[in-house]
């Protein structure tokens, strides 16, 4: 053999050998198995008197309040925040999954999301009006239903159905909680707030129109009404008022003349 062939024999040899180790070394890396982030969705509610923020979703579009979902990343930890309107107060957030609805009264949400879940914010009123009856004729009531029950007749959660009613007239509407959720109270919404806690409301309509809700909370969620002061005196309150000062008047005077004797 020349030495012209022994030296492309030695380049030749060369090349394979490197390959070679090449080829075992690469074999013994272990490449980790990476998987594309898979994601779930989120429904998001709030009740009247209020608004939701928080999550971004997984798309990078800002979270809204709509049945049709925001996908969010399966495992990652999401927060919101509740923002009462005016004239309400946030008592607490509803969540629910496949295993079951809690709650919290916390001001702020904190979650790892795991599975397809809701989530509502709940609102108030911070007063309870007292109505008075306006005009007459038709009145077009508004039905709205949070997550947790169902009425009668039906109310949505986003859009609300709507009911025709006189004026003057009481119209009744019933609710039913649903498996794990209590009821809470009922909202109506008008020129003036309301609240009724009775499980069937009778309403009179005042105007010619109101927004009516009926609020469900989860059973253990701690969730409760708090005490909703009347801003305005109706009229059997106003002759009760009265009454009882005309009494502490008489009484004084009373009390006075006697001590004079």
């Amino acid at each position: 053999m020349n030495s012209k062939s022994t030296k492309n024999f030695k380049v030749l040899a060369f090349i394979l050998l490197t390959s070679t180790l090449l080829i075992l070394a690469a074999s013994s890396v272990s490449i980790p198995n990476v998987k594309a982030a898979t994601t779930t969705t989120l429904d998001v509610y709030t009740t009247l008197g209020g608004a939701t923020t928080g999550a971004v979703d997984a798309n990078g579009t800002a979270m809204v309040e709509s049945s049709a979902g925001n996908a969010l990343i399966t495992g990652d930890t999401y927060q919101f925040t509740a923002t009462a309107a005016s004239g309400f107060q946030f008592i607490g957030w509803a969540y629910a999954d496949a295993s079951g609805a809690s709650g919290t009264t916390s001001a702020t949400f904190t979650k790892v999301i795991t599975a397809p879940c809701g989530l509502e914010a709940i609102f108030v009123p911070t007063t309870n009006a007292t109505a008075t009856t306006s005009g007459s004729g038709t009145s077009t009531l508004t039905l709205f239903a949070t997550e947790g029950g169902t009425t009668t007749p039906a109310g949505t959660i986003f859009t609300g159905s709507s009911i025709s009613a006189t004026i003057g007239t009481p119209t009744t509407i019933t609710e039913k909680p649903g498996s794990g959720y209590t009821f809470l109270c009922w909202v109506v919404e008008c020129a003036s707030n309301n609240v009724y806690t009775s499980s069937t409301l009778s309403y009179t309509p005042t105007s010619t129109g109101a927004a009516i809700e009926a609020i469900w909370v989860p059973s253990s969620s701690g969730i409760t009404l708090p005490a909703i002061p009347i801003n305005e005196f109706s009229s059997a309150t106003a002759i009760i008022t009265v009454m009882a000062l005309v009494i502490v008047a008489f009484g004084a005077y009373a009390y006075t003349k006697k001590a004079k004797k």
